[in-house]
């Protein structure tokens, strides 16, 4: 569970930093995107550029992560609180979750989820 709750963190903390090199470096080089704006996508150049049109859009950053995951860390959810401002400058503050699917501790899948 370390590993998982490491992995976990190590990518909150990229985002957060908008640090795609590090995030991009954990992630196989097909990746699959998807909740990070329209439609999905795959590969690390896709990565890089659809997280940094949705944060120039939002200024989003997480915080209070919760890492849960299967008993393989194949499967994690990251549960955070999300704090950004809209388009209109608006501040905001919702749950979001993170989901994650790892192979061999690279990850294959990132996708974006509303909370409820």
């Amino acid at each position: 569970m370390a590993d998982t709750t490491d992995l976990a963190r190590s990518v909150i903390a990229a985002l957060n930093a908008r640090d795609f090199a590090t995030l991009s470096a954990r992630v196989q080089e097909d990746v699959v995107l998807s909740g990070i704006g329209e439609g999905s996508d795959n590969g690390r150049e896709a990565l890089r550029d659809r997280f940094a049109r949705y944060f120039q859009s939002s200024d989003e950053t997480y915080a209070d992560a919760l890492v849960m995951s299967d008993a393989g860390g194949q499967a994690v959810a990251i549960r955070v609180t999300a704090h950004g401002k809209t388009a209109g400058g608006s501040a905001y503050s919702r749950e979001k979750i993170v989901f994650l699917e790892v192979d061999e501790g690279a990850i294959t899948r990132i996708a974006l989820f509303n909370g409820s």
